[in-house]
């Protein structure tokens, strides 16, 4: 009745804006008694299952819409992109941050730490290989970053051996207590008393864990990570190789372009030479506006053949550059490389020195210690059935100040009690795995399984050492072998060219022949220049993949770095007795 008297009144009073209630007045207020509580629990848990579900179904509103549509980022006003649910800081009340226009791009994030400076480029100083190796070497991320890991690598060793040491744990407490209980002794009223206990008590105390014997899990477990630590190690080593080799290629592509700009300007000046001639032998009655016209055409195409060669100096500079480390916006000075000379005969790799190519290469290395890691783990794994026997102790001191007031007896209203307690206790004991529902089983398998899988990564290590190594050579013998044919080439390009220029001059020969020779030279020339420093790259190559690239000097060597044998043992000397 009364739900209904009240539903009545709103309807009197506020007219249709009571016609939205009547489901949670209902709710409220017509069921008698315990009813109406019960429907308003129902009403409240059906309103907070779904705030609850719109906030689940509303996560999905910050990823992208369709796979077609770009994604709606939210940034706040320094460009800095929110995640879902973060507010934007500083922002005005009632915005979530700024939506960027709509396209496939994002915002920058001017919150993002910058990055530093790149090193500078000494203008007055001519940098040879060396030189730009060693700025790589220090400048170079990848280097840190394997730095970095091994590192990372020798801290877990450390934690594998804190493993044999007992773990010492310090503890203090400290608090202050109060109590007061409202008592009635039956039988006497005078004997009612409203007691009061309130004191303050301390707790300090010294704990021992030691695990003295475990059948070897320790030591594998430390076997394990020593054996990561080392594989670290040598991909370290492995990185410092890695940025050599791409630096020396950057390098000699660069003294090639710087080469091949020389090459291609004395073209163009034999071009000129050309022009003049045919010009002279026009004036002298003895030529032809044709001559004339294909001198003039040879003298454009060479400079056209500059205009590129030139562009390719500009990119493998940056290419260069940015493989060291520098800036690239400044201009580099290097000394090229022009005086070597490397003979076939002497990089014919034996078996035995194959073998001891791949016995040193840094992934070879870093595959085998894998593998001895796995094995290590499959020791931890099957020590795990083992018992352990451990040791426990504790010293201990506690004091307790404990004041009692009101106290309900005849004589005695209070007290006062101070307790100061020592303690100390040792215990060993030994722990029998017995059941774990196959865990030690399965990580046994998985212990094998990784076993199996760094065995299969070593062999397939050493068969593409072996490919890359052979094939290696073969390109080194092969850069050798046109070396030595393109200086032929250009020795006889020269003479013809020279030949056919003085027979031109005298009034013999055609300007069409002498053409032809002039672009011979230019490109017996390049072809110099361009097998050159391809012999040289494929040595670095060669080099790289015998893993005896440890530095600049096993560039200028090749020879002596491929023929690196392991130090003979030093012989120790007979103790008297």
């Amino acid at each position: 009745m009364m739900g209904r008297d009240w539903e009545k009144r709103m309807r009197h009073n506020k007219g249709q804006k009571a016609q939205s209630w009547p489901a949670v007045s209902s709710c409220q207020y017509s069921a008698p008694g315990g009813r109406w509580r019960k429907a308003v629990w129902l009403c409240a848990w059906l309103v907070g299952s779904t705030a609850l579900s719109g906030c689940q179904t509303g996560a999905m509103k910050d990823a992208p819409t369709a796979p077609d549509r770009p994604w709606a980022q939210r940034t706040n006003v320094q460009g800095h992109l929110l995640a879902g649910g973060e507010e934007a800081p500083h922002a005005e009340r009632g915005t979530r941050g700024l939506r960027m226009p709509e396209g496939f791009r994002l915002a920058a994030d001017h919150s993002m730490p910058q990055a530093p400076a790149l090193a500078s480029v000494q203008v007055d100083h001519a940098y040879n290989l060396a030189d730009l190796i060693d700025v790589a070497q220090s400048l170079n991320p990848s280097t840190r970053m394997a730095w970095d890991a091994a590192r990372q690598s020798a801290a877990e060793t450390g934690i594998a051996r804190s493993q044999y040491l007992p773990h010492l744990t310090a503890s203090a407490m400290g608090g202050y207590a109060v109590l007061e209980p409202h008592n009635r002794i039956r039988g006497d009223a005078s004997a009612n008393s409203n007691t009061k206990i309130h004191g303050t008590l301390e707790r300090q105390q010294v704990g021992l864990e030691w695990l003295l014997f475990d059948f070897g899990k320790r030591r594998a477990t430390m076997e394990e990570a020593s054996q990561i630590s080392l594989g670290k190690n040598i991909l370290f080593t492995g990185e410092h190789q890695k940025v050599i080799h791409q630096v020396a290629l950057a390098y000699y592509r660069y003294s090639a372009a710087l080469n091949n700009v020389a090459l291609v300007k004395q073209s163009l000046e034999n071009a000129h030479e050309i022009s003049r001639a045919a010009a002279a032998n026009l004036r002298n009655g003895e030529g032809t506006v044709v001559d004339t016209s294909q001198a003039e055409q040879a003298v454009a195409e060479a400079e056209l053949v500059l205009a590129r060669t030139e562009g390719d100096v500009e990119t493998y500079r940056l290419e260069l550059l940015t493989a060291v480390g520098m800036n690239p916006s400044q201009p580099l000075h290097v000394q090229t490389d022009n005086k070597r000379d490397i003979k076939v005969d002497d990089i014919r790799l034996s078996d035995e020195m194959v073998h001891q190519a791949v016995s040193r290469r840094p992934d070879v290395l870093a595959a085998y210690t894998s593998l001895r890691a796995a094995q290590s783990a499959v020791e931890g794994a099957r020590a795990s059935y083992r018992p352990q026997i451990f040791m426990n102790g504790n010293v201990g001191y506690n004091f307790d100040d404990l004041h009692f007031r009101n106290l309900p007896l005849g004589t005695v209203s209070s007290l006062n009690d101070r307790i100061h307690t020592f303690g100390s206790l040792i215990t060993a004991g030994i722990s029998v795995p017995i059941y774990d529902g196959g865990l030690r089983r399965n990580r046994l398998r998985q212990a094998h399984e990784r076993e199996d899988s760094a065995r299969a990564a070593l062999q397939d290590a050493q068969n593409n050492a072996v490919r890359t190594i052979v094939s290696a050579e073969a390109m080194l013998h092969t850069g050798i072998t046109a070396y030595q044919a393109a200086l032929s080439l250009q020795k006889a390009s020269q003479t013809g060219f020279d030949a056919a220029l003085t027979a031109y001059r005298s009034g013999d020969g055609t300007m069409t022949r002498m053409l032809e020779l002039q672009n011979t030279l230019l490109n017996a020339r390049l072809s110099v220049s361009d097998s050159y420093y391809g012999m040289l790259s494929a040595a670095a190559s060669l080099a790289y993949a015998a893993g005896t690239l440890g530095s600049s000097a096993a560039l200028t060597d090749i020879e002596g770095s491929l023929a690196e044998t392991a130090p003979e043992p030093v012989p120790i000397a007979p103790q008297n007795p």
